[in-house]
């Protein structure tokens, strides 16, 4: 098999030639990302990518940098610190596919003046820059959720990020909110938090706990802004359209082949969970394709052994994903910031139907 290192000239050449480019200068796509937008959704590529370690990856550069602990740190680079190199017949292919997606609208000036200014963004991400991250995020949102705003995700980690990372600083709240819509605020300002409880693991438990009916009794969710604390109360369509925006949000984190030798990625497990929780209520309104049957178990093209696979191989999966939750509440407890929520429902859907249970949300220092 040929291969193709990704990301490549003819990637950065194809970027720069659309658009979307003239907004975001410092944003790439490589073949990974541009597959899931021409694509609209995510495939198990293996037989088609061989993933090596990235020998230059630190982790103390990235917005994971403030995560503590060796086992937590090694099993998160052996996740994050590959590089893929793809074959050219793949890449090919899908370069090629990715021609026909209709070019993303350039952003106003004032937005990106304030990114630029008023913010850090120079951070790198799990996969390349954190430009490149917004980007692919942006650009799945405009060319596969077209009813909702795609700045969401172009600005969806201005106010926090999983970790103890904040590109913007609290101060500059009124600033941001003046240059966008109320929907686009408040879908921006819930992101980190929302994010934060998924990884945690009781939301998602509770959310895949409950029956169609049941999910579709939420009348509304109530949580805690990450940058400030800050309480905040959604409706149920804002929550449905804030799920939506994660789960392509998840797209960007997913192992890129054999996804059956990954049981204990979270975020495989997150976007798995999260993905049969929207269609089972029927609110799946993204474009998203995803099917769990194509999942592969080969372990051609697999990375190397290192400390943190040896740990992933080792440790059973419910233990990984364990330090995973975990982490989330170090990082929010450091900071102060509630992990605590409730779920509202309609009383006379919860009387209808029993399974509709609040399972409570223990405080941080209870855990």
């Amino acid at each position: 098999m040929h291969l193709d290192s990704s990301p490549s000239k003819d990637d950065a050449n194809e970027t720069s030639n659309r658009g979307a480019s003239d907004a975001l200068p410092e944003g790439d796509l490589d073949v990974r990302r541009k597959a899931q937008i021409a694509f609209a959704g995510a495939r198990d590529h293996a037989g088609e990518v061989v993933l090596l370690p990235n020998n230059g990856f630190d982790i103390d550069r990235t917005i994971f940098g403030t995560l503590d602990g060796r086992l937590p740190r090694a099993v998160l680079s052996s996740k994050v610190g590959i590089t893929p190199f793809w074959s050219e017949a793949a890449a090919a292919r899908i370069r090629n596919a990715f021609l026909s997606v209709p070019s993303a609208p350039r952003h106003d000036q004032g937005l990106l003046e304030f990114m630029r200014n008023d913010c850090n963004f120079a951070m790198e991400h799990a996969d390349g820059s954190f430009m490149d991250h917004l980007r692919f995020c942006y650009e799945y949102s405009f060319a596969h959720y077209k009813e909702k705003s795609p700045r969401v995700l172009l600005l969806h980690s201005i106010m926090g990020v999983g970790t103890n990372y904040f590109p913007m600083e609290a101060s500059k709240i009124p600033q941001l909110r003046a240059l966008l819509t109320e929907f686009e605020f408040k879908q921006i300002a819930a992101f980190p938090s929302v994010l934060r409880l998924l990884y945690r693991g009781d939301l998602l438990r509770e959310l895949e706990q409950l029956s169609k009916a049941g999910l579709n009794a939420m009348e509304r969710i109530v949580f805690y802004r990450v940058i400030d604390n800050e309480r905040i109360e959604m409706d149920s369509e804002a929550f449905w359209d804030q799920l939506n925006y994660q789960l392509i949000h998840l797209l960007d984190f997913l192992p890129a082949a054999s996804w059956k030798l990954h049981t204990d990625d979270s975020f495989l497990r997150n976007f798995t969970a999260l993905y049969t929780i929207l269609v089972r209520a029927g609110r799946l309104r993204c474009n998203v394709n995803f099917d769990v049957t194509e999942a592969q178990s080969t372990a051609t093209g697999q990375p190397p052994m290192s400390l943190g696979l040896l740990i992933r191989k080792v440790l059973p999966s419910s233990v990984v994903l364990k330090i995973s939750e975990n982490a989330i509440a170090k990082f929010s407890n450091k900071i102060g910031h509630s992990l605590d929520y409730q779920l509202h429902f309609q009383a006379k859907e919860v009387d209808a139907y029993p399974d509709v249970v609040h399972i409570a949300s223990l405080p941080v220092s209870r855990l």
